[in-house]
């Protein structure tokens, strides 16, 4: 029993021994309390009757076995409570008696230790892998043993792509140095309380940015890997490097305003025009030297003072006017014009354009430039009162030409009937109707005649031209033969011709009729032969050209005369208008001839126009091929 008792005092676990049968024979207090039963209800008995159901098939299996095998179960005590046990069952001799030993062992607070365990176990995988942010573990050699859901969607990787593989995989090289001396300090023992910042490589290519605290795993003293937890800062990166960009866009900003504000200071005060700002209530904030200059004072007498000091009444109303309008949003087109009233008393007047500054939304005041245009306005005045002198001019001018030509529209009415009187009766004289005339008085009475059809042509030509000046110049329309119309003016000019032996060549083809006035174009046609005729010596040529174009016809008059200088051509065809003064003495003329030619020709809607080379010259004459019946002509009434 000494051994029984040395079981009892020293052992934790319930002990029990029987004999051979199985009758019980000890059992030490933790055994009793165990299972909760009292000494007195075993000694003698047998064991397997009294002890709980739970525990008879297992010491009956170890019984038959003869092996040891430990075996955890669950029994129900004699006082209801439902315990865990560790049992173990040995056969073995005791004073040379078979005996049996049976241990017992209540792990019941071990059992719900580890129930406990798994559960935060379970709970700490949930919260592992449910996490927001990353959560990893590393072996000692940096290589991957765990990593939860928000890890395998950050990096866009499968589990199996990632635990085994070696963390700088997934580090990119620019972090790859930082990377490694925290992995260093870390396996080593040392603390770090810092969060570190990586740039990670994503499987597809892509970079993030990643926050990052991390501790060493210990076993014991051992140091077996590291746990860290990793926070995806990318969109706080990218709002950073935004916010710098910003920070130096805006650095930069400020030094270019305070460049341009440089610029516009000096801009400001060296300005020629004056240029100036008002506040809010319409007195003077700013003004620059070409203002003090024009008002003649300086800026501390302007500084603080309101505008209608400086303005006339009517232009500081003009002013207000203005000033609304700006301040309404209204914009102010032409540019105010206002009169200054100037320190030394002067007055001077200034083109004003003007803008609203804001703060914000806020109107804070008026920012203008001015323009001296004092000159402009003295010089504006003179040219009035000269234009006022030129009306009265032109109206005295006009009045004088219409006295000009209703006297020569007199004179030459009053000239041609008694002209016509002496033409006919020298007609009689020379044609010796009246009587028989001697071959020196018929001479005479040529030379007479002769200057009798000039003087009437000339008078003919004055009368014309009054009648275009007044524009009661009447066109009487036909259908015309310009070929017969040619043929006419060719017949009327060959005396003359033959008179100085000048030969005629004609290139005339046949021409369609056209809408004309036949005998206009005829008297157009007579000038220019007769001109042509004029201006060509003795033995001279002349040719008649005439081309017919698809909308027109043309007639080209080229003589071999004194020709045109070239910086005459454009003046020919004004009226009185004469190349040199002298030719109207030498030639005869009053210089009106072409002036009319180009007016009947322009009441034609066609065009005339002369070229020389010096040597002689070619006078063309365009006509339009129009089929209408009736037209409005150059302000000219047709009749038909």
């Amino acid at each position: 029993m000494g051994s029984q008792n040395n079981i009892s005092g020293s052992s934790f676990d319930g002990v029990a021994i029987t004999d051979e049968l199985g009758r019980f024979e000890f059992g030490n207090d933790s055994f009793f309390e165990i299972i909760g039963l009292q000494g007195e209800e075993l000694i003698g008995k047998c064991f397997m009757e009294v002890i709980p159901e739970d525990m008879r098939d297992i010491l009956e299996r170890r019984k038959q076995t003869g092996t040891d095998i430990p075996y955890e179960t669950k029994i129900m005590a004699r006082d209801g409570e439902e315990k865990n046990l560790y049992i173990s069952c040995v056969q073995t001799e005791i004073n040379g008696t078979k005996k049996y030993v049976i241990i017992i062992k209540d792990i019941s607070e071990q059992k719900k230790l580890e129930l406990h365990l798994k559960e935060s176990e379970a709970r700490y995988r949930e919260l592992f892998e449910n996490a927001d942010d990353v959560m990893y573990t590393f072996d000692s050699k940096g290589f991957f043993q765990t990593i939860n859901n928000a890890g395998l969607k950050a990096l866009g990787a499968t589990r199996d792509e990632i635990i085994g593989s070696h963390g700088s995989k997934w580090i990119a090289p620019d972090s790859m140095k930082i990377a490694n001396e925290r992995f260093m300090k870390l396996i080593s023992g040392v603390s770090i309380d810092e969060m570190a910042i990586y740039e990670i490589v994503c499987k597809n290519g892509e970079h993030k940015w990643a926050e990052l605290r991390t501790r060493p795993i210990k076993e014991g003293t051992k140091i077996t890997g590291i746990h860290g937890i990793a926070r995806d800062i990318t969109e706080k990166k990218r709002l950073e490097e935004q916010l710098k960009e910003y920070h130096e866009m805006l650095k930069k900003s400020y030094e270019e305003l305070k460049e341009s504000e440089s610029r516009y200071r000096d801009l400001f005060e060296n300005a020629d025009d004056p240029m100036f700002t008002l506040d809010s209530m319409n007195c003077f904030v700013d003004l620059n030297y070409a203002g003090l200059k024009v008002l003649a004072c300086s800026k501390e007498e302007v500084i603080g003072t309101h505008i209608s000091k400086w303005l006339t009444p009517d232009s500081f109303e003009i002013a207000q006017i203005g000033i609304k309008k700006r301040l309404f949003g209204d914009t102010i087109e032409p540019p105010s014009i206002l009169e200054l009233l100037c320190k030394n008393g002067k007055h001077r007047w200034v083109e004003i354009r003007s803008r609203v500054l804001k703060d914000g939304g806020k109107i804070t005041g008026i920012h203008g430039i001015a323009r001296d245009i004092t000159e402009k306005k003295r010089l504006e005045q003179q040219l009035k009162e000269y234009h006022e002198k030129l009306e009265k001019s032109y109206e005295k001018l006009k009045e004088a030409d219409r006295l000009k030509t209703e006297f020569i529209s007199n004179i030459t009415h009053e000239l041609l009937t008694p002209l016509t009187s002496i033409k006919g009766f020298a007609e009689l004289l020379n044609d010796e109707t009246i009587g028989k005339i001697n071959d020196e008085q018929k001479k005479s009475l040529d030379i007479i005649l002769r200057n009798s059809d000039r003087l009437i042509q000339l008078i003919k030509e004055l009368i014309d031209a009054a009648y275009f000046e007044q524009n009661k110049f009447k066109l009487k329309f036909g259908m015309v033969s310009i070929n017969n119309v040619i043929s006419r003016s060719l017949q009327d000019m060959h005396p003359q011709a033959n008179e100085k032996r000048i030969t005629i060549i004609q290139g005339i083809k046949p021409l369609p009729e056209i809408w004309a006035d036949e005998e206009k174009i005829i008297q157009v046609l007579s000038n220019l032969l007769s001109n042509a005729i004029k201006f060509t010596p003795q033995n001279g040529m002349i040719s008649v050209t005439t081309v017919d174009d698809t909308s027109q016809v043309k007639i080209s008059i080229t003589d071999t005369g004194i020709g045109i200088p070239p910086d005459k051509l454009s003046r020919i065809f004004d009226r009185f208008y004469q190349i040199d003064g002298s030719a109207s003495r030498r030639y005869g003329g009053m210089g009106i001839g072409l002036s009319i030619c180009k007016s009947i020709i322009e009441g034609h809607y066609g065009s005339i126009w002369a070229e020389s080379n010096g040597n002689g010259s070619t006078f063309n004459v365009t006509l339009p091929k129009l089929m209408k019946k009736k037209r409005r002509i150059k302000g000219h009434d047709e009749k038909s």
